[in-house]
């Protein structure tokens, strides 16, 4: 087990003994700690005992299915982040693990950006979480508009200070929800709306290690450097609302490809928008695609 990194905890729930070596493998390099389990009855003991941050859990094990372990962590502690690994082809699969709170998946055979992506951008959020106090004063109403320049590094801290608005208005893995569906939004604004950076060159750029060399040129662009993020929040007593935009060209939020039916081998196009449909009660894409209206009703206590 490796054990720095500033504390951030993984469980590997993985019945397959080449799949399990490849992602310690993977986690090892990442200077991550972690833990494994064989199969689900033993991945819920552990987790139990460990009590990790993040989980990658494959869906097909024997004794435990991964969705009832799944279902048994968010009842334990629902602001865990869980990423479900599956061979299954399926849509039904991977909706339901949805439905059961998993935070995202991979199919397999699962490439090492793929999964390093998601690692560094959940730590990352983390990291930033922990930094900050939850606002213990009930909300009665409130909205304010924001803009900022297309800094990758600095969108932790942004989601934040949006964060501190909602938190004690929502349940912890709503909360945590929330938090990685505005991460995904905002970063979709700055990468591929401000600085144009298709899904394609990302990919190429992570496969061959120099997307933050791809970010910087964009960055100084001229032209795509100076444009700006726009968010709107708006809280009711009957809803949070965010509404993000971009100075980018647009697009046809039809293009985006049905991650599912995608083909394993592509990269995570697609996947954190099917994602954030989760998380939010609407999502709709306004203008000429490059504004994002996302809602959350506001369960009231009873």
């Amino acid at each position: 087990m490796h054990t720095t990194m500033h504390n951030i905890r993984v469980l590997i729930v993985e019945d397959d003994p080449t799949s399990m070596n490849y992602l310690e493998i993977i986690l090892n390099k990442e200077g991550l700690e972690y833990k494994t389990a064989a199969d689900g009855r033993e991945g819920l003991q552990v987790f139990k005992e460990y009590k990790p941050h993040i989980v990658l859990s494959d869906l097909n094990m024997p004794h435990m299915s991964g969705i009832e372990l799944l279902s048994a962590i968010k009842r334990i502690r629902p602001q865990t982040i869980v990423i479900m690994l599956t061979a299954f082809d399926s849509e039904e699969y991977v909706i339901e693990s949805m439905r059961y709170g998993a935070n995202n998946y991979l199919k397999k055979p699962i490439l090492r950006e793929n999964i390093i992506g998601l690692l560094r951008k959940y730590k990352a959020v983390l990291f930033a979480r922990n930094e900050y106090q939850k606002i213990h004063n009930f909300i009665q109403t409130h909205s304010f508009s924001m803009s900022f320049d297309s800094d990758i590094r600095q969108v932790p801290f942004i989601i934040n200070y949006l964060i501190e608005e909602i938190d004690s208005l929502f349940k912890e893995d709503e909360a945590m929800g929330i938090r990685l569906g505005l991460d995904e939004i905002i970063v979709n604004a700055i990468e591929h709306g401000n600085l144009e950076i298709s899904y394609v060159e990302k990919s190429y750029a992570i496969q061959e290690h120099r997307f933050e060399e791809l970010l910087k040129s964009r960055k100084n662009d001229p032209i795509r450097g100076k444009r700006k993020v726009s968010i709107s929040f708006e809280y009711t007593k009957e809803y949070c609302e965010w509404i993000i935009s971009d100075e980018g060209q647009g697009f046809d939020p039809d293009s985006i490809p049905n991650p599912i039916t995608s083909n394993s081998s592509e990269m995570l196009h697609g996947r954190g928008i099917f994602i954030t449909r989760f998380q939010f009660d609407e999502l709709e894409y306004l203008g000429k695609g490059n504004v994002v209206r996302l809602r959350k009703r506001v369960k009231q206590s009873s």
